[in-house]
Order: structure tokens, then C-alpha cells, then sequence
């Protein structure tokens, strides 16, 4: 029986224990996974906790929405993949922190990434480059983006900005300088932001990455909700706003594009550390304690 990070109820870390499940079979157009790395996410610590009833977990649910591995086993009416490939998959319906996982939606990982930045990818990506299409920037435009310094952050300034589009990143101090150099004009994330952002030109659109109370000065920026869309933000139909969700047709091909953009050195991920799989409890404990800035990949040996 193999073993998985398995939640033993809502609450603290320490519902979080390493024990052993049954070894699921994929199904039609799945494969599975034997896991090397898996990322944890910010949704992972929120669903662990119990903030987010509205997405349901069955009993002794096991976390993850990305993760990456070898092929363990193909499903019915699979092409192009085989036993032994590796992957790096999005999975949507959660599973990653476990020996072996199922899923739908996979791409193929190149040599030259590794497994670590292969679990870092998928659902970052995913949203960066789902909510860059809904707000349809176009190449002379400016994008606000808020939580410029977050995973998603990161990659969606690199994307917007080979696309010609001018990237204002509001950040904490300490991200200011990766902004720079990523291609973004930095502001200083807070009190004030608005006038900051003012000063340096109209806004045509605002992607809110970090969910912290900015949507009043988002559609003050944008001139409307129109094209103000936020990830996090659970009062987004309050100020009229989209709030993004995954979807199938949100970002097809995604990780196929972003796998791509990685493996030739020109999309950098954010800074990450990685910890032994069944020490998944004490990662958890480490990113709420706001001590830590980097993301934490889970490993297996």
C-alpha cells in the first residue's frame, strides 16, 4: 500500500499525517504518477483549515494541485505518453503530496528542468496565464499587477511583458528588485498605492494575484470593474468584479507553453526550498508563520 500525506480532519497542521491509501487506477484519458515533487499552494493552507467549505474534500483528502513524476500507468485512450515519461501535472482535483497520483491534464517535462521547478509550475501557470487571456492585454497597454512578488505574480509579469505590454508590479520592499528585473516598474505595495500607480500613467487593466483589500483602488485605476479580475479576492462580487477560477477552457495548453518558456532559461520561478514529503505538517507550519517567503516543494526519494 503505497503512502500519502493524508488530512485527517480541518484544522492545524498536525491534521496533516503520513499514512497509507489505497492505489488508485487512472481512468479514461488519465495517467498515473509516481511523484517525485509536489508544490504546496496557498489554497492548500486555506483548505486545510477549513476556510474554503465551498470546495469539498471526502475523508482523508490529500492535498496538492501540482506535482511531478514519472509514469507509473496509462489510462484508456491515452496517446502519446508512456510508462516511464516524466510529467509535470495540474491536478485539479488535488492528490499531489502522495507517492503516486492521478491525473487529467499533464505535459511532458524537459531534461532540462527539474523535478522541483517541474511541481513549482503547473497551477502558478495555469492561472498566470488563464487570467492574462480573460483580461485580453493587448501588446502598448498597462497592466497593474497586484502581488507582483507571489508565484502567479512572477510568471505573469514575465508573460505580459514579452508581450509588449508595460507591467506596473505592486510589491513589498523586498520583492522590488526582482519587479526590476523581471521587466516591471515597481510600486510599493499599501497605503497610498493608488497615488503611486497614478504617477506613473494610466492603467488599462488590473490583475490582483495577492486578494488583500485592493479592489476599490483596482477599478478606481482601471476606470470600472470591466477589467479588474482577481484571484483571491472573496469580495469580488461585491465591487462587481471577476473572481477567476480554474476552468478546462480557461488556460488550455498553459503548461505546455510555460514547460517550454522554462526549459530554454527564459521564465524564472519564484524562489523556492524543498522539504521531505512527510514533513509536509511542519512546511505548513513554516509558510503561515509568515516567516518564510520562499515556496516550499515537497520531495520523495
Amino acid at each position: 500500500m503505497p503512502n500519502a500525506v493524508v488530512m485527517t480532519g480541518y484544522g492545524p497542521p498536525e491534521v496533516l499525517k503520513w499514512a497509507g491509501v489505497p492505489l488508485r487506477e487512472p481512468g479514461e484519458g488519465q495517467i498515473r504518477i509516481k511523484v517525485k515533487a509536489a508544490g504546496i499552494s496557498p489554497t492548500d493552507l486555506v483548505l486545510r483549515a477549513g476556510y474554503v467549505k465551498a470546495i469539498p474534500l471526502p475523508p482523508n483528502a490529500v492535498l496538492g494541485f501540482e506535482a511531478a513524476g514519472t509514469v507509473d500507468a496509462v489510462g484508456p485512450g491515452v496517446t502519446g505518453t508512456s510508462i516511464g515519461d516524466g510529467v509535470t501535472a495540474l491536478l485539479v482535483s488535488l492528490g499531489g503530496y502522495a507517492e503516486y497520483a492521478v491525473a487529467s491534464i499533464w505535459t511532458r517535462k524537459p531534461d532540462t528542468v527539474s523535478w522541483i521547478d517541474a511541481a513549482a509550475l503547473p497551477s502558478s501557470a495555469e492561472a498566470a496565464v488563464g487570467v492574462l487571456r480573460q483580461l485580453n492585454v493587448k501588446s502598448g497597454e498597462t497592466l497593474l499587477l497586484f502581488g507582483g512578488g507571489g508565484s502567479v505574480g512572477i510568471i505573469a509579469t514575465q508573460l505580459a511583458v514579452a508581450r509588449g505590454i508595460k507591467v506596473i508590479s505592486a510589491v513589498g520592499e523586498q520583492d522590488e528588485t526582482l519587479a526590476r528585473e523581471l521587466g516591471a516598474m515597481p510600486v510599493r505595495y499599501g497605503a497610498g498605492v493608488a497615488g503611486r500607480v497614478r504617477a506613473l500613467g494610466a492603467v488599462d487593466a488590473v490583475f490582483d494575484a495577492a486578494g488583500k483589500g485592493v479592489l476599490a483602488d483596482a477599478i478606481a485605476l482601471a476606470g470600472g470593474p470591466r477589467r479588474v479580475i482577481t484571484l483571491a479576492d472573496p469580495a469580488a462580487a461585491d465591487f462587481g468584479v471577476t473572481f477567476s477560477q480554474y476552468t478546462t477552457d480557461r488556460a488550455p495548453g498553459a503548461l505546455d507553453e510555460t514547460i517550454a518558456l522554462l526549459a530554454d532559461g527564459r521564465l524564472r520561478l519564484r524562489a523556492h526550498k524543498s522539504m521531505p514529503m512527510q514533513q509536509a505538517a511542519e512546511a505548513h507550519r513554516q509558510l503561515e508563520s509568515g516567516t518564510v517567503h520562499e515556496r516550499i516543494i515537497l520531495t520523495l526519494q
